[in-house]
């Protein structure tokens, strides 16, 4: 039987405790002292902007009460999660396909016993029935769901077996819930917590959107080739530091990375037409810093957890403005400046018109994919948005089960409701016209997004293509390194940042990590600033934690010694 339910912390200070022992942070971010103080009350959907630490509001806890499942869509990206805590020794591992049946009962029972305070889970193993009964028998003390805006219809981007999710916290005796998502706007959050079954009672935390270190413009352009010709030029603009090509196509991904190498850019394709093992290796390499340039589609995505990417190219316009943001949110998530750049082609709105209209059936259509499930002999996933559209017509209609593909009806003339497919056509092409509105207005674009996902925001921000261009606007200083990071001075050059970076690139080699993982940049000028010279001083370094200590301070600290002072 399960333990009584288990008391979350009241207070912050044990997880500021934990944060700065073993995480070497000071303090919290903006939102994460919110949605923990939240989660002591009760059930919480948190909105937070990416790079903002999410996964912090459910780690800490876990370390606090223990059993705590993790929900999260990608086995990559719950992997790097896993690889990253372990080496600031935070027991977790993660249950998915990639494993045999011994290792997940291993991490299973590990787990369950209580010497694993973090499990991730990918959403295919909600449907493992004996799993689910097992972690119920033994208790989950808080259901941790990340990427949650895939459980709406109204999302940016739905995935079917998202919809577990509410019968899942019933089937595990109804857990303390934190759902988290970087872009959801008041629509998608309401259909979050009605879909969890936690309408009513969950706290909302929503934290700003702005990413005020990003520069957001947009270049119109006519053709392909102009849009190719910009690219690179762009690519060479930044030189020396890594970023990401948005294309809609497979085919065009080929194309623009083949012309990138050809103008001597060490750039790569990425896209779901590659073998699993094959994508892997290619943002392994993104992630090392041997490939500094990836060309990819949309597939590319929750998994990027790199910080130091300073640009994020669209080379076509996205559908909506979520997905946009969230893309070009993966550039400058160490907080340093980065250049979010849209290729526009008014033409891009006849494409994305064109997947709107594949993607919502007509009636006809409906009728054939319901007699076609009543054909099926499996409950297989269907995943594709006409059919995830038709299904949410068919449930609306009471002929296939809420949360399933349980068919509750045989009937292959029953009515069928789909007014529902017709509200969500106008809901995308309403979300399509915004995205238009961002592309070509002469206002403030950081302004316009603030404004979609329900914030204010100033007139101008000094910091998008059309406010930079206004009279009266500032200067924007150029900085393509982090701040006091390579920047010429007079006198003596220390140096230890050389030095400490030199080293972090052989110790990321050793290790067979990106050197980020070893330490981000901000660690590295704070520890050339402050120059400690005991273990003891180490720990005051930003980003660092008693684990880095333990694992690189004897070889920073000789490094320290062996470069004196300029």
């Amino acid at each position: 039987m399960p333990d009584a339910p288990v008391q979350f912390p009241a207070g912050l200070d044990p997880y500021r405790a934990r944060l700065r022992d073993m995480f070497g942070y000071p303090d919290f971010r903006d939102g994460q002292a919110e949605v923990l103080e939240a989660l002591a009350q009760g059930d919480v959907v948190g909105v937070m902007p990416t790079g903002s630490g999410k996964s912090a509001c459910f780690v800490l806890p876990a370390l606090e009460v223990g059993r705590t499942l993790v929900v999260s869509p990608l086995i990559a990206l719950m992997r790097d999660q896993v690889t990253n805590l372990g080496r600031a020794n935070v027991e977790a591992a993660f249950i998915n396909s990639s494993l045999d049946r011994a290792e997940k009962n291993a991490r299973y029972l590990a787990f369950v016993r209580g010497e694993l305070p973090l499990l991730y889970l990918a959403p295919e193993g909600l449907r493992n029935a004996r799993l689910i009964a097992g972690l119920r028998r033994h208790g989950v003390n808080l259901l941790a769901i990340d990427e949650a805006h895939c459980i709406s219809q109204w999302g940016h981007d739905f995935r079917p077996d998202y919809l577990l999710l509410g019968a899942l916290r019933e089937q595990l005796g109804n857990p303390r819930v934190l759902a988290l998502t970087a872009t959801a706007d008041a629509r998608v959050r309401e259909d979050i917590a009605v879909r969890l079954g936690i309408d009513g009672a969950a706290h909302e935390v929503v934290t700003s959107f702005d990413r005020p270190n990003l520069d957001l413009s947009v270049e119109r352009h006519r053709g392909v080739r102009s849009r190719i010709d910009r690219t690179i030029e762009i690519v060479r603009e930044h030189a020396g530091g890594s970023g990401i090509v948005y294309v809609r196509t497979r085919r065009r991904t080929e194309e623009i990375a083949e012309r990138l190498r050809e103008e001597g850019v060490a750039a790569e394709a990425y896209h779901a037409g590659l073998g699993r093992g094959l994508r892997s290796n290619v943002q392994g390499r993104f992630d090392r810093g041997e490939t500094p340039v990836i060309v990819a589609t949309t597939a590319f995505g929750m998994g990027v957890d790199k910080p130091d990417v300073r640009f994020v190219l669209h080379f076509n316009m996205p559908g909506r403005l979520e997905s946009y943001y969230q893309e070009a949110g993966r550039a400058g998530r160490d907080g340093e400046p980065a250049a979010c750049v849209l290729l526009y082609d008014r033409r891009d709105r006849q494409a994305q018109q064109w997947f709107i209209d594949e993607a919502h059936p007509d009636d006809a259509r409906v009728r054939t994919i319901w007699r076609d499930l009543l054909d099926r002999d499996d409950d297989q996933p269907l995943d594709d948005d006409q059919t995830n559209n038709a299904l949410e017509a068919l449930r609306a209609s009471g002929l296939v089960g809420l949360t399933d593909l349980r068919l509750l009806s045989r009937d292959p003339d029953a009515p069928i409701d789909t007014r529902t497919i017709t509200a969500h056509r106008e809901h995308a092409e309403s979300r399509l016209d915004r995205m238009v509105e961002y592309a070509e207005t002469r206002g403030c674009r950081r302004r316009l997004i603030l404004g979609y996902f329900g914030e204010e925001a100033p007139t101008t921000c000094d910091r998008c293509d059309n406010c930079t261009r206004s009279p009266g606007s500032r200067r924007r200083r150029d900085r393509t390194q982090p701040a006091g990071w390579d920047r010429p001075v007079a006198g003596p050059v220390d140096p230890l940042p050389d030095r400490l970076r030199e080293w972090r690139r052989q110790r990321a080699q050793t290790d067979g990590v990106p050197a980020y993982v070893v330490f981000n940049d901000r660690t590295l000028e704070d520890i050339a600033a402050r120059r400690p010279n005991t273990a003891v001083g180490l720990i005051e370094v930003w980003g660092m934690g008693r684990a880095k200590v333990e694992r690189y301070g004897a070889e920073v600290l000789r490094l320290i010694r062996e470069s004196p002072r300029p």
